[in-house]
């Protein structure tokens, strides 16, 4: 049949043996099944504009900080490469998932080498973006030049993360792409081995945010302190941007809960607002990291300075200009094993 102009909703083809004592009846063939706007289903369309719009925020961003980190070159710091492979990886996925739906619509069939990239790499950038959390709340670039043996255990947990999310990810597609061709037995197997695989997942993320919550607070403590408000106040806004996601986040999950009960509360057609919303809490996060830590003439000698008073009244009551003296990184030991060299330009706000 032909969608008549004017007249849109769901549509269905049945087959009917309506002698139930007659022959077994088999039917082969071939079913094309489209709209006016082309092959992709209905309830995918407004993803497909929404991942086509989050690619251009993507590109944006990943051009913004690689010339910024081109312009500043020399003063270019090592987790600064961690935020733009992060921001890499998200442009990516984007990119692949965005064209798998395209050529979906276009042609009617799923551009499955697109499909599986982006799989990949979205799992890539959920466990680099973990590892760079960790990162920036333990204060690398800010308080430490260097995180040492620290680097080994982020990089085990963010590789077991990524292991058993792409084995849990590539398993999940498997079961429902392939589940004319899968027995019901193997299916059940599969969705087994998922379950289990999901709350290896769930319990590397507790890890992960006990880690990150635990890093936070200590990075600030040590700040507080020792009187470092300039470095304080990137810490208080990394903390905020974290509990707006995270907030953000608890609320959506329950809106989901509640929209999946009986009819739901939004349309078919609109359900893929509840997966988009993820998105965009991811890249708020990402954009607030990046523009914290973004290039700058001083970077690579901040985690060596440290703010001093002017003056001992000023020390007393918090105000008055700064200075700036070069310190050993927090992960030595000590604070008095260099000598104490003064720089007169202001801290950066």
């Amino acid at each position: 049949f032909e969608e008549k102009e004017g007249f849109s909703g769901k549509y269905a083809i049945i087959f009917a043996n309506c002698n139930d004592a007659g022959r077994p009846v088999i039917v082969e063939g071939v079913t094309e099944w489209k709209s006016r706007f082309g092959y992709l289903p209905g309830d995918l369309f407004g993803l497909l504009y929404f991942l086509a719009f989050l690619f251009v925020i993507y590109l944006g961003l990943l051009l913004w900080y690689g010339i910024s980190m081109k312009i500043y070159e020399e003063a270019k710091i090592p987790i600064q490469g961690w935020i733009l492979g992060t921001i890499a990886m998200g442009c990516l996925e984007i990119f692949f998932r965005t064209g798998d739906l395209f050529i979906w619509n276009e042609e009617g069939n799923r551009f499955w080498v697109a499909f599986y990239i982006g799989v990949v790499v979205g799992v890539l950038k959920r466990g680099i973006s973990r590892c760079l959390i960790v990162m920036v709340s333990l204060g690398w670039g800010v308080i430490r030049d260097d995180l040492g043996s620290v680097m080994n255990r982020i990089h085990f947990l963010g590789a077991v993360y990524i292991a058993v999310a792409l084995v849990r990810d590539i398993m999940t597609v498997v079961a429902y792409t392939e589940v004319q061709k899968i027995s019901q037995e193997g299916e059940n197997e599969l969705f087994d081995i998922v379950s289990i695989l999901t709350l290896v997942i769930a319990l590397v993320d507790v890890m992960f945010y006990l880690w990150i919550i635990d890093s936070l607070n200590a990075t600030m403590e040590y700040l507080e302190g020792l009187n470092q408000t300039s470095k304080l106040r990137r810490y208080l806004r990394l903390r905020s941007i974290l509990l707006f996601s995270i907030l953000f986040a608890v609320i959506w999950s329950v809106f989901g809960i509640v929209d999946s009960y009986d009819q739901g509360i939004v349309e078919d057609e609109q359900e893929w607002i509840v997966d988009a919303s993820t998105e965009l809490n991811y890249i708020f996060v990402l954009t607030g990291v990046a523009f914290l830590w973004r290039p700058q003439p001083n970077a690579k000698n901040y985690a060596f300075v440290m703010q001093l008073p002017s003056t001992k009244a000023d020390e007393e009551d918090g105000e008055g200009e700064f200075e700036m003296a070069v310190v050993p990184s927090a992960l030595d030991g000590s604070d008095d094993e260099d000598e104490v060299e003064m720089f007169t330009d202001e801290p950066e706000h």
